[in-house]
């Protein structure tokens, strides 16, 4: 029995994949909390005076490349930080605008977010469910530990913050 073909043997040597999926960090390494353990923080000082923000240009560039480059009905985009709901609703909402004014015919946009919970108001929420966003929430467990690693800036505890952002999500 031979073995199966690879992608290369299949659809020609240098072929791009018909589908690949890439996170976004349009805030970069800002974050509004300090867990002990982020090694991604300190990343901040490599790039003095840089703001740490995607610009309104670079992603609507950004999100014509990704759909162009995808050969799949579905694609998803993934938002990660630091802390991506710095960047504020507006920035999603734009986002979201971009995909709708970039995708093609009968495909499927997805978006998934991974959030420390702590800026998530009604408002965030009500834009995750009409745009149907999937969306984590970084939690290290029960309060005693949680709160050991993952503090805001100013050394508070961020379990019970991470929490009601939970519940509003669930609401």
């Amino acid at each position: 029995m031979s073995p199966s073909p690879t992608t290369s043997e299949v659809e020609g040597e240098g072929a791009t994949p018909p589908a690949f999926h890439i996170m976004l960090k349009p805030r970069g390494s800002v974050c509004n909390i300090n867990c002990a353990y982020c090694y991604f923080l300190s990343k901040e000082k490599l790039y003095p005076g840089s703001r740490f923000r995607m610009t309104d240009a670079q992603l609507e560039e950004f999100t014509r490349q990704y759909i162009e480059a995808q050969r799949v009905p579905e694609m998803s985009f993934g938002w990660q930080g630091g802390e991506p709901t710095l960047m504020g609703l507006d920035f999603f909402r734009t986002a979201v605008g971009f995909q709708n004014e970039h995708r093609r015919p009968g495909t499927r946009i997805l978006n998934a977010l991974q959030t420390n919970g702590v800026t998530l108001n009604d408002e965030w929420c009500r834009f995750f469910r009409e745009n149907r966003f999937l969306v984590g929430i970084s939690l290290d467990g029960p309060p005693e530990v949680h709160d050991a690693y993952r503090i805001d800036k100013a050394g508070r505890p961020t379990f019970d913050r991470v929490m009601a952002g939970v519940e509003l999500l669930k609401k």
